[in-house]
C-alpha cells in the first residue's frame, strides 16, 4: 500500500486538473465560434498552463519552504509577486486574444479584465491548495490508523540503547535500525509513541517522549517542549519562544523547559 501511494496521488491530482480543464473549456466554449478551434485550444493551454505553475509553485515551494517554517512576511511577498506574474501574463495574453484576434476593443485596455482575472486567480489557487491539504490530511489519517494496527499487533516495539555514544539502535516493527546519533534532529512525542526525525527520514517507535528520553544520552539532547526533544548540534539558534535548527524547521519552547535549552 505505501509504495502505490504515490502513484494514487498523481492519480488523483490527474484527475483533478481533468476536472479543472472540462470546467475551463465549457466556460470558454464561445471562443470556437468567435476565434476558431485553433484559438481555443491555444488559450487553453496557456491558460491551464499558467495556473497549474502558479498552483503548484504555491503548495510545492512557497508553503513547506517559507509558510510551514513560519515566515509568513516572506512568504507574503513571494505569493504576492508570484499571484502578480501571472496576472500580468494572463492580461497580455487577453489583449492578445480578445482585443487583437477577437476585435473586443474593452481588451484592448490592460487594466479591464484585471478585476475578472484576480477572482479566477484566487478561485483556482484556493482550490487546489484546498484540494492538497485535503489529499494530504486524508493520507495521515490513513497512516495513524495504519500505525494503530501495527502497535496492537506488536506490543514489543521498543526503544534499544547502545553503550557506545555515537549510535543507538531503534526498534520499530520488525525492523531494528542502526542510528547515528548525530543523524538525529529532533523527537517528538505523541501520546503512547514517538517520531524520531532524521537526515534520513522519519522513525516511528512505540513510547511516550519521556520513556524516550530516558533512553537517549542527555549530553545529546535536551528537551525542548513537553512534546519535543532536540538534538543539541542541530540547534541553530533560539528566536523568542521558538528553536530554528540549522535544517531551517521550528521547535516550540515550553516555559518550563526554557532553562533546559540556557543551560544546555
Amino acid at each position: 500500500m505505501n509504495n502505490q501511494r504515490p502513484a494514487i496521488k498523481k492519480l488523483l491530482h490527474l484527475i483533478f486538473w481533468v476536472i479543472i480543464t472540462l470546467i475551463f473549456l465549457y466556460d470558454r466554449r464561445f471562443l470556437i465560434q468567435k476565434a476558431g478551434l485553433g484559438h481555443f485550444a491555444e488559450c487553453t493551454i496557456v491558460r491551464l498552463a499558467l495556473i497549474i505553475s502558479l498552483s503548484y509553485f504555491h503548495i510545492f515551494y512557497l508553503i513547506p519552504k517559507y509558510l510551514s517554517a513560519r515566515k509568513y512576511t516572506a512568504y507574503s511577498l513571494l505569493l504576492l509577486l508570484s499571484f502578480s506574474i501571472y496576472v500580468v501574463l494572463q492580461n497580455l495574453y487577453d489583449i492578445y486574444l480578445y482585443g487583437i484576434v477577437i476585435g473586443i476593443g474593452p481588451y484592448r485596455n490592460f487594466w479591464y479584465s484585471i478585476p475578472f482575472t484576480l477572482i479566477t486567480t484566487a478561485w483556482y489557487l484556493v482550490i487546489t491548495v484546498a484540494f492538497k491539504l485535503s489529499l494530504d490530511w486524508y493520507y495521515q489519517r490513513i497512516e495513524l490508523k495504519q500505525l494503530q494496527e501495527e502497535m496492537k499487533r506488536d506490543a514489543s516495539i521498543v526503544i534499544t540503547n547502545h553503550t557506545e555514544a555515537d549510535y543507538i539502535f531503534l526498534k520499530s516493527g520488525t525492523k531494528k535500525i542502526k542510528t547515528p546519533l548525530d543523524s538525529i534532529y529532533y523527537i517528538q512525542g505523541l501520546k503512547d509513541y514517538s517520531i524520531i526525525y532524521t537526515t534520513e527520514g522519519k522513525i516511528i517507535v512505540k513510547g511516550s517522549l519521556k520513556i524516550v528520553e530516558e533512553l537517549f544520552p542527555p549530553k545529546h539532547f535536551v528537551r525542548a517542549h513537553k512534546s519535543y526533544m532536540v538534538a543539541n548540534s542541530k540547534i541553530k539558534l533560539m528566536q523568542g519562544n521558538k528553536l530554528v535548527l540549522i535544517n531551517n524547521e521550528i521547535i516550540p519552547i515550553g516555559r518550563s523547559y526554557r532553562h533546559l535549552l540556557e543551560a544546555s
